[in-house]
């Protein structure tokens, strides 16, 4: 990732206060103006080791916290000032201990923060303490139970707020799913079937004698104004889920620059890693959707997708790998407004969120902390 985003950069920008403006075809004519902002650490080295994978922006978004892996803390780092404001230290092992399996961070409150394991969550204040811990492994909860083959899913599929955990169950014999919502107790469970079966044709598997390995697509879970947001990489369907109706609504659009969905057929359990490699790499090569994320300022969301063009052959040393990178914005309604590749990203973006109108693109470069920012002109 470092090595495309140097390159990127080198080729996008001439220097942090400069801009440069490309036009291209769309449903809606969009221009961009791309510059690059860099986090000023201080006299510390910021862990990037993850991607930022563990960290969680605070709702009016001046201030983004980063879970450092290494030393246990977390990295509370100023958006507008741009510069590491403070360390905030929790410990490891012992009653405040957050453990050694956490997975991710999510930032609750301005006072709270959840820390997710593969078999419980804990909820700590800023100051280190302990407030609460909860399984959500092999737990009978009241109301709907996790039957046998159903369990929580890990990665981007958790979400927080100060009333409930919402959750994604994946029933691993019907090869099903289901919405959980657990109440602030963690005890009362309500389960809400929800279509992303096809997530199943795209989850690979090596099983040999001498190594197992697994790859499946992700899903997102994120709110808006009161709707959990359900996104997956398979296909561009928006499912909206309203917690106090108990309704699901179900969003389809169909893209002008690509597919709307992966389609292919693969071979999806291996015997030997070059097998494996083959199909993961194919169904790279098919359309990726990423989740959307708001634009507060501009009334609009915008989403990512991507495709592999170029896949890196084991004979060449050097990295070759690219793939086309497409942004669809939509209104507040999840109608479509323009939809263009991005010509300058050849790398699917990895953690970006919107902040002051604009995207905001993580990027590392030389192991400091960097924004590629993106503005849109629809």
């Amino acid at each position: 990732m470092r090595k495309f985003l140097v390159i990127y950069l080198c080729s996008c920008l001439i220097g942090c206060g400069e801009k440069e403006k490309f036009g291209n075809q769309g449903i809606t004519n969009l221009e961009f103006s791309l510059d690059t902002v860099m986090i000023d650490p201080g006299n510390e080295l910021l862990y990037l080791n993850a991607g930022l994978r563990m960290a969680s922006l605070e709702a009016e978004r001046d201030y983004l916290y980063n879970f450092n892996l290494s030393d246990h803390t977390i990295e509370k780092i100023n958006l507008n000032s741009r510069k590491l404001e403070d360390k905030l230290a929790f410990e490891k092992e012992g009653p405040d201990g957050v453990g050694d399996m956490v997975y991710r961070m999510d930032l609750i409150s301005d006072e709270l923060v959840a820390f997710l394991g593969y078999v419980k969550v804990g909820i700590f204040d800023l100051k280190g303490r302990k407030v609460a811990e909860f399984p959500i492994a092999e737990i009978d909860f009241d109301g709907d139970r996790l039957i046998k083959g159903e369990r929580f899913e890990f990665l981007n599929t958790y979400m927080f707020d100060p009333q409930k955990m919402v959750g994604l169950i994946r029933n691993a014999r019907e090869k099903s799913f289901s919405l959980g919502v657990l109440d602030s107790d963690f005890r009362h469970l309500k389960k809400t079937p929800i279509p992303l079966d096809a997530l199943e044709n795209f989850r690979f598997v090596l099983s040999s004698p001498s190594r197992v390995q697994m790859s499946f697509p992700s899903a997102n879970i994120s709110k808006h104004k009161g709707n959990y947001v359900i996104t997956n990489e398979v296909n561009n369907t928006i499912l909206l889920y309203d917690a106090d109706l108990d309704t699901l609504k179900k969003i389809n659009y169909q893209p002008m620059l690509t597919e709307d969905r992966k389609k292919g057929k693969y071979n999806q359990v291996t015997e030997t890693e070059e097998e494996f490699k083959k199909e993961t790499q194919s169904v790279q090569q098919e359309i990726s959707f990423m989740a959307p994320v708001w634009d507060e300022k501009n009334n609009r969301f915008y989403r990512f997708s991507h495709k592999a063009v170029n896949i890196a052959s084991p004979a060449i040393k050097e990295e070759v790998y690219k793939s086309s990178v497409y942004l669809t914005v939509f209104d507040a309604d999840f109608n479509v407004i323009a939809e263009s590749l991005v010509e300058d990203l050849t790398k699917p973006p990895g953690f970006h969120f919107v902040k002051d109108g604009m995207l905001w693109l993580f990027v590392n470069l030389e192991d400091e902390l960097g924004f590629v920012r993106l503005n849109i002109d629809l």
